[in-house]
């Protein structure tokens, strides 16, 4: 099967060519993407139109925006099967790695594989980046992806028309895939990859203010739902066991708090999914189910906690954390399936 190489190019250093002379030499097809660079670089993206071909912005529209121009003319111009890696042009991506994850998208079809870097030696301002980020996926998902910002990716072409409707058109992109592509529940494979940077990462486009903003707002987005009928529960709870006329029991507070953040979670995750997806319509019954589960999981946890000692109000955040990430992937499997496209 054709594996293509999709690199993204804005203002690219001349070994640009070296590399895709290298990944020529593997048996490797590749497309570059000159992302607006401007006249200045003309020389660079003809001596590296000897081995590959480049799709030319008009303007500079960002890294997304370049990514999904380079699908699109994949999609309008390659005859399918054939696999597509996403590489960085500012040499953070061995040729050797690529190449694995090209072999590993051929094994895993379905898959998104991942290039994940170690961080051992990644500078200190994308170490803690991409800590945040992993913690805010994770949180936001339920998934744990070990290297978020990595540009080196690999996927079936059949996952293009999936990928071109992901918003985003600076690095934020990146992120607002894996996003996506979890809600879709479909699954990803990671693959470890050796860390290159050079003179501290100084190659690199990436503003770390704004474009930092628009990676955590997309979380932010996607993870809102679940945080606020998080709140409204211990909202609730709290209203209910402590400021009532006639104040409930412990466990009646909790399950009357647990019934309409539940009921508030099942709309807006309703309305979520018809907005974005072209999933199945959601069974309610099927969402009762799993919130009876959890229901009890929340109780029993409120419960021991409380036997422990621990005060109210902390024991019910407790198991309410307790009960979010054992319930995310249920919720995922009630709410999302595997994208047929």
């Amino acid at each position: 099967m054709e594996k293509i190489v999709l690199i993204p190019a804005y203002k690219p250093e001349d070994d640009l060519t070296d590399l895709v002379f290298q990944l020529r030499a593997k048996g490797l097809t590749v497309v570059v993407v000159d992302d607006g660079s401007g006249d200045e670089y003309s020389a660079v993206f003809a001596s590296v139109e000897e081995y590959a071909t480049v799709v030319r912005c008009e303007q500079n529209g960002g890294k997304g925006a370049a990514i999904k121009h380079g699908l699109s003319f994949l999609q309008n111009n390659i005859v399918p099967p054939y696999l597509v890696i996403t590489a960085d042009a500012d040499g953070q991506h061995r040729v050797e790695d690529i190449c694995r994850v090209a072999e590993a998208a051929e094994e895993n079809p379905g898959s998104m594989v991942i290039g994940c870097r170690s961080f051992d030696n990644m500078p200190a301002k994308n170490w803690w980046g991409n800590m945040y980020t992993r913690l805010a996926f994770l949180f936001s998902t339920g998934k744990y992806i070990q290297d978020t910002q990595t540009g080196l990716r690999g996927f079936s072409h059949e996952r293009i028309p999936f990928l071109l409707g992901v918003e985003g058109v600076r690095y934020e992109y990146e992120m607002n895939v894996l996003l996506y592509w979890a809600r879709a529940n479909m699954p990803f494979e990671q693959l470890s990859i050796e860390t290159v940077y050079f003179d501290g990462n100084s190659r690199s486009h990436f503003q770390a203010l704004w474009d930092s903003l628009r990676i955590y707002g997309k979380i932010m987005r996607f993870s809102a739902p679940a945080f606020g009928c998080f709140l409204l529960d211990i909202l609730l709870f709290s209203l209910l066991f402590f400021l009532a006329p006639l104040p409930a029991p412990l466990l009646l507070a909790n399950a009357i708090a647990r019934v309409f953040s539940a009921a508030l979670q099942f709309t807006v995750l309703r309305g979520s999914v018809k907005k974005h997806f072209s999933f199945l319509e959601i069974s309610f019954v099927r969402y009762l189910a799993l919130s009876l589960v959890l229901l009890a999981l929340n109780t029993l946890l409120l419960w021991v906690f409380s036997v422990w000692g621990i005060p109210v109000v902390a024991a019910k955040l407790l198991s309410n954390i307790v009960q979010f990430f054992a319930g995310f992937s249920l919720l995922q499997k009630v709410f999302y399936r595997k994208d047929k496209a």
